[in-house]
């Protein structure tokens, strides 16, 4: 029972971050995508960004608690807690797809260990085995630093910084040809006109 309450806040969580994601695509917001890559450099700063913001919302939390008195109280600082940190799921996500694409893989891996990343976040356990988690979390992360990309372009598109070939103009002819072929002809208005 005591580990059935953090995996059913976890999954709320990613619940609320993937609707969170779904509008800010909708929105044109870039920043939701999760298709490219992303070389060492971009993931290690995004990283320790993304880091010190989990930190942020820990501290933030556990100062919080510090201060409740009432029960509703409790439950609006979980519920303040859990937003933050489904504000900070899909940014994991992106992040550690776009990481995983440039390595080669399949971005299902970033999406499971950003969702692996926000339970940890959630689960209060004793100290030694929240130490042991929290040095988890930064030996992956370095990990995904460590591996280097792939210098070619992949499936998942070209390296970051690598000259993309320009695409060819296409022939205007072509696309005057194609616009005639979407408009009826005279001939054929006529014929409708008769038929009514």
């Amino acid at each position: 029972m005591d580990l059935l309450y953090p995996v059913l806040r976890t999954l709320l969580i990613c619940l609320v971050g993937f609707a969170i994601a779904f509008q800010g695509r909708r929105m044109g917001y870039s920043i939701f995508n999760l298709t490219g890559r992303l070389n060492r450099l971009q993931y290690f700063i995004l990283f320790m960004t993304l880091m010190f913001l989990y930190y942020g919302i820990s501290v933030i939390e556990y100062r919080l608690y510090d201060y409740i008195v009432t029960l509703p109280a409790y439950w609006g600082t979980r519920i303040l807690i859990g937003l933050l940190q489904a504000i900070l799921f899909p940014l994991a996500c992106a992040l550690f797809t776009r990481r995983i694409h440039d390595i080669g893989f399949n971005g299902w891996a970033g999406i499971l260990w950003a969702t692996i990343i926000t339970f940890i976040n959630t689960y209060i356990a004793v100290m030694p085995l929240n130490y042991f988690l929290d040095l988890f979390i930064w030996l992956i992360g370095l990990l995904f630093w460590i591996l280097p990309g792939q210098a070619t372009p992949n499936q998942y598109g070209y390296p970051p910084f690598m000259h993309q070939p320009k695409t060819e103009p296409t022939d205007t002819s072509t696309i005057a040809e194609d616009i005639n072929l979407r408009k009826p002809s005279k001939t054929i208005r006529k014929r409708r006109n008769k038929d009514k």
